[in-house]
């Protein structure tokens, strides 16, 4: 095999990937009981949708191994890692792993989540990552079901049909990621303009044309927390080409009207209702009243 410093640091660099991602899911599954997960039917979506990309990464990584293309295996979970979870899911989820209550609904829903898929990765990361793996496993909470002498001493992962979405939701989660992308964009063009810092600061204007408007229609709380924004308003219109993948819709950013909540740091006109918590808007103030 060639070798070089290079490579080495290639390397390096992706298992320093795969370990943090790793790191910062068992930092959110602390006193987590993985004996009483959120069911199927409780599940929210967004969590879902990382339910139906996990059962992806299990049977692309099964057929590896049975196939002994190893490679498949590792780069699978190394894209897993960047594309679905850092790139996406983990980042989305952060308001709601800090600033929800500690065992609401919400956060226990998306705990569940990140418990299914450190568990799977782990023992599919077992015969490749063995010391780390390892490592991860005996730092994890565990199901009654589970050794947890050893990660190799369990059974490889099977798909959960269960959680899964069926293609038709899935593929309106698609549409959801690529205006992901087109918002991330046009946030990067108002950073630079200095017409806003951080993107709390910021709110998103999508003009959508017919085809665009019925798949966003009363969606925008969704979209404010998929775009990690303070405000989402849609507007009808003949829509535009901001999003290539997504024709018929035309994004633009404004920074966000409200006081910053100094708990959550969105902008909000609810901040200073509260005589109890007058800095925090009122989504925060009722946690922390709770």
């Amino acid at each position: 095999m060639r070798v070089s410093d290079a490579i080495f640091k290639q390397l390096s660099q992706a298992y320093l990937k795969i370990r943090n991602t790793a790191r910062y899911i068992l930092g959110n599954l602390e006193g987590f009981d993985a004996n009483n997960l959120t069911a199927a039917e409780d599940m929210l979506p967004l969590d879902r949708w990382a339910i139906t990309r996990l059962n992806d990464l299990i049977e692309r990584c099964i057929k590896g191994y049975e196939d002994y293309e190893y490679h498949i295996v590792y780069h699978a979970i190394y894209n897993f890692c960047v594309v679905d979870m850092s790139n996406f899911y983990l980042d989305v989820i952060k308001d709601r792993l800090y600033c929800e209550e500690r065992d609401g609904a919400q956060r226990r829903s998306a705990q569940t989540a990140m418990f299914l898929i450190l568990d799977a990765m782990v023992r599919l990361l077992g015969p490749i990552l063995a010391f780390t793996s390892d490592e991860i496993w005996q730092a994890m909470p565990h199901r009654a079901s589970d050794d947890a002498e050893n990660v190799i001493l369990n059974q490889m992962p099977k798909p959960y049909a269960d959680y899964a979405l069926d293609a038709e939701t899935l593929a309106v989660w698609q549409k959801y990621v690529v205006l992901r992308d087109g918002v991330n964009l046009k946030l990067e063009e108002a950073r630079a303009a200095k017409l806003i810092g951080k993107p709390l600061e910021a709110a998103v204007t999508l003009c959508c044309g017919d085809e665009v408007m019925v798949l966003l229609a009363g969606k925008e709380e969704l979209l404010r927390t998929l775009f990690i924004v303070s405000d989402v308003m849609l507007v009808a219109g003949n829509g535009g080409e901001d999003c290539a993948e997504l024709p018929g819709v035309s994004i633009s950013v404004q920074a966000a009207s409200g006081e910053k909540c100094e708990r959550c740091w969105m902008y909000a006109h609810t901040v200073g209702t509260d005589a109890e918590h007058p800095t925090l808007c009122a989504r925060c103030a009722g946690v922390v009243r709770a």
